[in-house]
């Protein structure tokens, strides 16, 4: 249960600051009412009437083989400089799931990646529950990370922050099928810095309610990022994507590509926020999400929004939500195909796009499978 006991006896074994850090945010979470639909950033999704008080979570398991990673609750009484302020808080304002999961975390991994050093892929495997994760970039550093998140039970929150402070480029690749009951959610936050890349390639596929959200700040000229997300809904599946990109600074760039279906009685929520400030000449910054519905009652909700304070940019964004086309199907099924066989040419087709975009061969091959088995 999420109480003042239980964050305590996480932290019998931590040292003083991070047991003080972690108490501090127990008493954030307990005091902090839950979001409310009427609030802009939850808008269709409700969680207000949760008992949280109540609710479980398994305990998390990491699993890797990579000598460039540590579990979190290993090295925390030996990275206070590293982790001090990440285990604090972050840039992003913060609500009742950000203590949550500042209070209540029982593992995690952190990645670090020293300067001159190429990491190669690292592959990580989460069995859910409640974790707190990190990827630190050295100056000239490089890594692909590949996140598989899986299982789990009750509620289930997975938080990973990925620093890249100079000339680092960092892949990241999150893959998201936990079990059907859970309520998951994870919060994904990069801050880059000078000529840095951080790239995201999200699939949200598993969980009864999945609320997944990516924030970028671009805190160096030359920064860039790309971020990918693909998401399918079946059943009584609610999901909750959302992606911010905040420039600050000179001549940085982004690009945020989004793209899911559903079916059966599914609903999706998608935001996507572009927030340019009048430091920030030089922009470039795009968005694109869309999603197809397969059937009546199916629902698909899209919030795009662009906040922009510089006249010297460069921004747009594009968004689309409707049923399968009828004559595009009509004209598959003139052609000798089934229904269900000229639906599921239109949905490949539909997605192929997106996963053309994601860079490794194996995650497009694991993304395809699953929307596949999944919807078609």
């Amino acid at each position: 249960m999420f109480t003042l006991v239980e964050s305590a006896r996480i932290a019998a074994s931590e040292p003083q600051w991070a047991a003080l850090s972690r108490k501090e945010a127990a008493k954030a979470f307990l005091s902090c009412v839950a979001p409310s639909e009427r609030e802009e950033a939850w808008r269709y999704t409700a969680i207000d009437g949760f008992d949280f008080a109540g609710l479980r979570s398994s305990k998390a398991a990491i699993k890797f083989s990579s000598p460039f990673v540590a579990r979190m609750e290993d090295v925390i009484k030996e990275k206070q400089k590293m982790l001090g302020a990440m285990l604090s808080g972050s840039k992003a304002v913060p609500d009742k799931l950000d203590f949550l999961n500042r209070s209540f975390w029982t593992s995690g991994y952190l990645v670090v990646v020293p300067d001159n050093i190429n990491a190669g892929t690292i592959e990580i495997g989460i069995e859910s529950g409640i974790t707190r994760n990190a990827i630190m970039m050295g100056a000239n550093s490089s890594a692909e990370i590949i996140e598989h998140v899986a299982g789990g039970r009750g509620l289930n929150s997975n938080f990973t922050e990925v620093h890249a402070p100079a000339d680092a480029k960092v892949t990241v690749y999150s893959v998201h099928d936990v079990a059907d009951a859970v309520s998951e959610f994870s919060y994904k936050r990069a801050y880059i810095g000078r000529n840095s890349a951080v790239n995201w390639n999200v699939g949200q596929f598993g969980g009864l309610l999945s609320r997944i959200k990516v924030d970028n700040f671009f805190l160096g000229e030359g920064a860039h990022s790309n971020t990918v997300c693909v998401f399918s809904g079946t059943g009584k599946q609610h999901m909750d994507l959302s992606t911010n990109a905040f420039h600050s600074v000179p001549n940085t760039s982004n690009n945020i590509i989004v793209r899911g279906a559903l079916k059966d009685g599914a609903s999706e929520v998608y935001r996507g926020m572009i927030k340019i400030e009048k430091t920030a000449p030089g922009t470039s910054s795009y968005l694109s999400d869309h999603a197809i519905m397969l059937g009546e009652n199916a629902v698909a909700n899209s919030i795009p929004s662009l906040m922009i304070d510089n006249s010297e940019v460069q921004c747009s964004h594009s968004a689309s939500t409707g049923q399968v086309d009828e004559e595009k199907m009509l004209y598959l099924m003139s052609r000798g195909l089934s229904r269900e066989q000229s639906e599921a040419m239109i949905v490949e087709g539909f997605y192929a796009p997106i996963i053309n975009a994601i860079p490794s061969p194996a995650i497009r091959e694991k993304m395809m499978g699953m929307i596949r088995k999944r919807l078609l």
